[in-house]
């Protein structure tokens, strides 16, 4: 059933359009502004946006706009009372697939959008996106940039295996939500259970993941399951894998041949019915040399193999992970945050975030909470990231001067970005996350014209 998103302010619209759209077998939701639609399609990613373009606050264009931002394959149809040829081609070099005029004619409609699904061209793998499972955590993966779409085709192809997962990258690049979609992809019919390695005390370690029986160690006065035993049919997460013991490595390598373990206390062998995913943000590879990781444990855990890059190698997932935040964080504070400006964008695709995602959702939390405006402007922003960005410009200047200008280190940003796309100024506007009239702008600004 193709869920369908309206957006208009004229209740009576909204209730007859609903209704027969329903009777024709779409699931339909409905909102009053495009703020409300806006964390409507946040929550739930529907398949068609029908949405006015004249409505009070951020209006269907900005809607537009901003959804166009981080998702490309949402089909998204305008309804104006003004259906002229102009507002049709303004809509539909933003990036809307049709528009209707009221008032709406429901068959003309319904025909629409059955040429609209069959043009759709979707994403290469968002039909493996459409079961029950994969829709509960698919809004929380947002991604643009191909390296990402490479990670989870691979992701969707090898997730009917059973063969253990090893998932590597920086602490915050989102190697947790990687593992539960390669989970929730997968036949398994299990729990998703993740552990946290560096969390567990080493004398507890054995107990957490394999039990214990009563009596069987000072202090256990009662059975307890471990976590080999509880994700019975499931996938077990074993994250921050680079910190376990050396001695209990041993014990999961015999766990992972041998397909069975014992509560601690116990010699009633368990049969393992589970998948292992381990994830790291340490180099195993190095560990194995320094003789700090196993080698035949390594191997064991490492069969299908996904390396998540940092978010400063992925800056095209900046925006769209930004704006992602901003719908989730203005529900949260009950804030009516429209966008995030250019200047901002700007700010954040230039910053490395050595935290990653993480680091980005939290400086996204906060703008949002301090923001006097409907816009997330550059003051909303910590100070810190200004002085990095400086320090970074001072680095890749040599420049030692302490009184350093936003201005140069913008103007040093376009210039190398110029350079690397060959000054090409459709690339670059790409690279910096700005429109080409603002880019040309910028350059008439500073005179960063090409020398012949």
């Amino acid at each position: 059933m193709k869920k369908i998103l309206l957006i208009d302010d004229e209740k009576n619209l909204l209730r007859t359009v609903s209704l027969n759209l329903s009777s024709r077998g779409f699931f339909v939701d409905t909102a009053l502004s495009a703020e409300e639609g806006f964390n409507l399609f946040n929550e739930k990613r529907h398949d068609i946006i029908l949405c006015d373009l004249k409505l009070q606050g951020m209006s269907g264009i900005d809607l537009l706009s901003k959804i166009r931002i981080f998702d490309k394959d949402v089909i998204f149809i305008v309804i104006t009372a003004f259906g002229t040829i102009k507002q049709a081609v303004d809509a539909m070099k933003l990036g809307a697939d049709d528009f209707i005029s009221k008032p709406v004619d429901i068959d003309g409609l319904i025909e629409n959008l059955k040429i609209a699904l069959q043009k759709r061209n979707p994403k290469k793998i968002s039909d493996d996106f459409h079961n029950e499972n994969i829709e509960k955590i698919r809004k929380d993966f947002i991604f643009k940039s191909n390296e990402m779409e490479e990670i989870l085709k691979e992701a969707v192809l090898t997730s009917k295996s059973a063969s253990n997962v090893l998932i590597t990258g920086e602490t915050g690049t989102g190697k947790e939500v990687l593992a539960k979609i390669i989970h929730f992809l997968s036949e398994r019919k299990g729990d998703f259970v993740p552990i946290n390695l560096s969390a567990i005390p080493i004398d507890l370690m054995e107990s957490e993941l394999f039990g214990h029986e009563k009596g069987s160690f000072t202090g256990a006065s009662f059975t307890q399951k471990g976590k080999f035993e509880i994700v019975n049919g499931g996938s077990l997460f074993l994250d921050e894998i680079g910190e376990m013991p050396f001695a209990m490595q041993a014990k999961l390598l015999r766990v992972i041949q041998e397909k069975e373990f014992s509560r601690l206390g116990s010699n009633l062998k368990i049969e393992l019915n589970a998948r292992i995913i381990c994830a790291t943000n340490v180099n195993l590879e190095e560990n194995v040399i320094e003789k700090k990781f196993r080698e035949d444990l390594f191997y064991r855990i490492n069969v299908l193999h996904f390396k998540i890059p940092p978010l400063r190698e992925r800056r095209d997932d900046i925006p769209a992970l930004a704006n992602f935040f901003v719908g989730k964080y203005s529900a949260v504070n009950k804030k009516n945050i429209k966008a995030i400006s250019k200047d901002t964008i700007n700010i954040l695709m230039s910053y490395d975030f050595p935290g990653n995602i993480r680091e980005l959702e939290n400086i996204i939390e906060r703008a949002v909470v301090v923001a006097t405006s409907d816009v997330i402007e550059p003051p909303s922003l910590p100070k810190t990231m200004f002085s990095k960005q400086i320090q970074t410009y001072k680095n890749l200047t040599g420049s030692d001067e302490g009184d350093i200008k936003l201005d140069e280190v913008e103007i040093n940003l376009i210039k190398n970005a110029l350079k690397k796309n060959n000054y090409n100024q459709t690339k670059t506007a790409i690279s910096l996350g700005i429109s080409r009239k603002q880019l040309i702008t910028k350059v008439k600004k500073y005179g960063l014209f090409r020398l012949k």
